[in-house]
């Protein structure tokens, strides 16, 4: 395991923006069914609920494939080798 501290880095607002849509999506459809259909706040209050899940599932998934990858050095750092 590495010693230096996790960094949020340029991934942050990428992930937030994933799972805000995607729990921000399920919570309007939910509105557009109880709307529709004269059941509020039933479907809201459950496609709510499912798409915080549906969220925090793919942001857990997420961030679980971008830490086991290897960070990319940019091509002119230094590979470690003499100069």
């Amino acid at each position: 395991m590495s010693a230096d501290p996790p960094s949020s880095g340029k991934r942050l607002p990428i992930g937030l923006m994933v799972v805000g849509s995607e729990m921000a999506s399920f919570t309007l459809l939910g509105l557009l069914l109880d709307f529709g259909l004269g059941t509020m706040p039933g479907f809201t209050i459950g496609l709510t609920l499912l798409g915080l899940f549906v969220a925090f599932y793919h942001l857990v998934k997420m961030s679980k494939a971008l830490s086991a990858k290897p960070e990319q050095k940019a091509p002119g750092e230094d590979q470690g080798g003499a100069p």
